[in-house]
């Protein structure tokens, strides 16, 4: 009985490992395809750069928040989605204070990240 949980915890942690570095690699695939439709674009460079660069650090952010939330049971702070700012992420120090305060307020981080990308693919 023993060797069979140990067997099948052993199998699930990697399931877990498979589908975190799959999901991490449709993240990167999504937002290398957006930088490279951009070089059609007809905007000036200096908006292609910012909608780039915005991509970017908000793509980095819900990468962050996602793995905070995946390591919520594991940690023993009361607020863990706090803590997506103590992940290594691309120039966050760039976001504007309101959407700061937003992102603090929500109680529904990842959601309102994917709903920023979503408005900036769509406004650019």
């Amino acid at each position: 009985l023993i060797v069979f949980r140990t067997s099948h915890a052993y199998t699930r942690f990697w399931d877990g490992c498979t589908n975190l570095c799959q999901m991490q690699g449709e993240w990167f695939d999504a937002a290398s395809c957006l930088v490279a439709f951009c070089k059609r674009s007809k905007a000036s460079e200096a908006s292609v750069e910012c909608f780039q660069a915005t991509l970017v650090r908000l793509v980095s952010l819900l990468n962050g928040c996602i793995l905070i939330d995946l390591s919520a049971g594991f940690v023993s702070d009361e607020k863990p989605k706090e803590r997506a700012f103590e992940m290594e992420l691309i120039d966050a120090e760039a976001f504007d204070e309101d959407s700061l305060t937003a992102f603090h307020e929500s109680d529904q981080k990842v959601e309102l990240i994917f709903q920023w990308i979503q408005g900036l693919v769509v406004e650019a």
